[in-house]
């Protein structure tokens, strides 16, 4: 019996070839089909497992910012607050408005001897407004650092001034004439005005007690508002 290699050597030369090439084809069919498999796309179902993976992803971020911004809002609120309050019980305890007090160094320990109020009731732009949250922090009223303007979450600057100065910054000139002193706002947004108005008074943007430089047509964060006032007295 011939075997199969014995065939090939007696077969002529054309029928080798003919085996060759139907060798060869069958070959690469086999490795045609294997690329195929190998290069399949993804199906419906995987592309969805994908899709959903991204959007808890997204949705994390996003509530994660959320959360961030809200906290940050609530440190701005409650330290605007504490200043206003700070002030008022200032005034009740010295008989005088922060910076306004006329010899603070003799009442309050660690004032720097420059700071000077002349007592009119009025908190003046100049070295009593410098010298108004420097006093608050060493009667141990606020706490923070003496030496520099009070600051919240980083960006928000929080001063004491009055009403006159206060009219002459853009948006404010509307104030109420009969207003004295106020707490001056600094570097916010229209989301965070909004909820300061809120919080500290009437919420109607346009009355009350809390007045922002920029007319705020709803809650949004991307709407800067430059200055914003409460008053004081």
């Amino acid at each position: 019996m011939l075997l199969r290699q014995d065939v090939l050597r007696v077969a002529p030369p054309c029928a080798r070839l003919y085996h060759f090439r139907h060798h060869a084809v069958n070959v690469i069919g086999v490795h045609m089909k294997s690329r195929r498999q190998q290069v399949r796309g993804f199906t419906l179902v995987e592309i969805s497992i994908v899709l959903v993976i991204i959007g808890l992803i997204m949705g994390g971020v996003l509530n994660a910012r959320s959360v961030i911004r809200n906290a940050q809002n609530k440190e701005v609120i409650k330290g605007v607050g504490d200043i206003a309050t700070a002030s008022q019980q200032f005034r009740d305890r010295y008989g005088a408005w922060p910076g306004d007090l006329i010899t603070p160094n003799l009442s309050i320990p660690g004032m720097t001897p420059a700071c000077a109020g002349n007592g009119n009731g009025v908190i003046n732009t100049g070295a009593e407004s410098a010298c108004a949250s420097e006093e608050l922090i060493r009667a141990s009223m606020l706490r923070g650092d003496a030496a520099t303007p009070i600051t919240l979450n980083g960006v928000v600057t929080v001063t004491l001034t009055n009403r006159t100065f206060a009219a002459t910054l853009p948006g404010l000139g509307a104030i109420p004439g009969n207003w004295v002193n106020v707490v001056r706002v600094q570097n916010i947004d229209c989301d965070l005005a909004i909820q300061l108005d809120r919080a500290t008074d009437d919420g109607g943007g346009a009355t009350g007690n809390f007045r922002a430089g920029t007319v705020c047509a709803g809650q949004d964060e991307n709407v800067p508002v430059a200055n914003a006032v409460l008053r004081l007295n």
